[in-house]
């Protein structure tokens, strides 16, 4: 083909796209939303696929669109045009720039004051996704909440993508295992009529409602709505909803114990599991089938899916079933008359069930610290008062609590140490137990240090504002009296095991201050962030430190940086 004719045909085809992408709106012009909801979510896509290789992309589409709109008097397409721009940048750069919300933000109250439902809620489910993403669970709660209230004023037929809204807000609540809040979200999902938009979304209800009813042993109420999605006939059933329900009826049948109905559907659960590539869903299938073997004396058969579970766990990384497995693993030794490794299967359990409850008593914590910094934060701004004394408490709770973990974690360590050191699995149980262990200290450490940043920011905003009853008031809250020493201490010396006996070894010549000082410097802490938390000035810190230099014979800030990374 002549060179000439094949720019032709380029240039040709790269017009109809570029006047594709550019004409998809029009098709919208003042249709309303149930009638173009298809039509807006293969644009989204398209704009976002885009965007990935030309930044300026979504801008310079969406002004086109908004210019038109408005030369067409649609402002319900302006506002989905502003929507799709803060969605399309937040979607592809949200994680490095999440001031990019704020975009959304402004959305939902434009939306608001024109009364455009769906682009309010749609915004504002973005904005909650957003929030919870990154951990603030107290604020996506908040928008959640408006969400829910936005819901009730809406109706499914002209909102196709309520059962999706729904189902998300009963996922939250479901998370912090909330089963009477969830439940009434999901339910009012599983209740739409189902059509081919949101059918996905109504099965996954009618299946979260079951599981729900489950976890708070309401059993034949869960079943009937396990059978719902089985025994599905409508042009709407779904295969994959069919094979998770009829798994999770198994499991029902397995709490009954009805062991003759729930060993078929796990066995059919597990191949379907294996046929996705869910590891994790068939580790919990034969988990469940290894008990009901072992109840049944049937101890070949039991140890293959003791075996088939762990190497499904180790493949999926999903960790947590293992407080599951361990007990039964344990009761399998004992039945073998294997007492020494029944009892290190004992003790794995009480570590791996105290390693969960530990994740989700974090998470609840953090819920209810930032439930509580939020309330605090109104009043001190808004009212010029402060709750010190609260904010205290709630920190020497949380230290406390997280003391106590450790202590109890080092008391089964400790325990498993004595009885089984000389065997071999006991070493590769220690390991993995110590790891998680870390991890958790490490995690935990983090959170310290960052609520400390967070505090010094708070502190540097208000000194801009000169406000200082209020800063004063601030700077206090965080002051390390010697009990707190000794926590933070012990978590320090989780995370950082040979630090402060290195320290205290080999430069004696330091005082108790000098080391938290080190210990504070070990962590990245600025003079602001170590004077916040030591409750003293920043030139006290620097004195300190110039105190510590001149022991040591550092020349230099960043020779001292130096010399505490060199300690682990």
């Amino acid at each position: 083909m002549p060179p000439n004719v094949v720019l032709k045909l380029v240039t040709f085809f790269f017009l109809i796209n570029y006047t594709f992408s550019f004409g998809q709106y029009r098709q919208t012009l003042h249709k309303p939303y149930k009638d173009k909801v298809d039509d807006i979510d293969v644009l989204y896509r398209n704009i976002i696929n885009k965007s990935r290789k030309d930044s300026l992309f979504a801008h310079d589409y969406t002004q086109e669109m908004k210019l038109w709109a408005i030369e067409n008097n649609d402002l319900e397409l302006v506002l989905e045009a502003e929507l799709l721009e803060a969605y399309a940048y937040w979607f592809l750069y949200g994680y490095k720039y999440p001031e990019l919300i704020n975009n959304l933000i402004n959305v939902v109250d434009k939306s608001k004051k024109e009364g455009i439902l769906h682009v309010e809620e749609r915004a504002i489910q973005v904005i909650s996704n957003h929030y919870w993403n990154i951990k603030k669970y107290e604020k996506a709660f908040e928008w959640l909440l408006q969400s829910s209230k936005l819901l009730d004023k809406m109706d499914a037929e002209n909102f196709p993508n309520m059962s999706y809204h729904l189902n998300y807000i009963g996922r939250c609540y479901y998370f912090f295992k909330d089963y009477d809040k969830s439940i009434t979200y999901y339910k009012k999902s599983s209740n739409l009529k189902k059509t081919e938009f949101n059918k996905k979304a109504v099965l996954e209800a009618q299946n979260s409602v079951g599981l729900c009813y489950q976890n708070m042993g309401e059993l034949k109420l869960a079943e009937s709505y396990f059978l719902k999605i089985i025994e599905d006939t409508s042009e709407f059933k779904m295969k994959t909803w069919k094979g998770i329900a009829s798994g999770n009826l198994g499991y029902n049948y397995y709490l009954e114990g009805n062991y003759k109905k729930a060993i078929p559907l796990f066995k059919e659960d597990i191949k379907n599991a294996l046929a996705i590539k869910e590891t994790g869903l068939a580790a919990g299938a034969t988990i469940s089938l290894a008990d009901i073997y072992l109840k049944q004396n049937r101890l070949v058969e039991a140890k293959q899916k003791i075996d088939e579970s762990r190497r499904f766990i180790k493949q999926s990384n999903q960790v947590d079933r293992l407080r599951k497995l361990y007990p039964i693993m344990s009761k399998w030794y004992a039945v073998n008359n294997e007492a020494d490794l029944s009892a290190v299967y004992l003790d794995s359990t009480m570590m791996a069930v105290n390693t969960y409850n530990d994740k989700y008593n974090s998470l609840k914590l953090l819920r209810a610290n930032q439930k509580a910094q939020e309330q605090e934060l109104v009043i001190e701004v808004g009212k010029l008062k402060t709750e010190s004394q609260l904010k205290i408490t709630q920190r020497n709770f949380i230290i406390t609590l997280i003391g106590i973990l450790l202590l109890f974690s080092f008391i089964a360590y400790w325990f498993r140490n004595k009885y089984f050191l000389d065997k071999q699995e006991i070493k590769d149980l220690e390991l993995e137990n110590t790891e998680i262990a870390l991890s958790n200290a490490k995690t935990q450490l983090k959170n310290l240090t960052q609520k400390i940043r967070q505090d010094n920011n708070l502190i540097t905003e208000l000194n801009k504002e000169n406000n200082s009853d209020l800063l004063s008031q601030l700077k206090g809250k965080n002051i390390l009296t010697q009990n707190d020493w000794k926590q933070f201490q012990g978590l320090f010396n989780e995370v950082y095991p040979k630090f402060i006996p290195s320290i205290i070894t080999n430069y004696p010549i330091l005082t108790q201050a000098e080391v938290r000082c080190l210990c504070l410097e070990r962590l990245d802490l600025n003079n602001n962030e170590m004077g916040l938390v030591l409750g003293i000035s920043t030139n006290t810190i620097r004195v300190t430190k110039h105190r510590i230099r001149k022991k040591l014979d550092i020349d230099s800030q960043k020779d001292l940086y130096e010399f505490v990374q060199k300690f682990k």
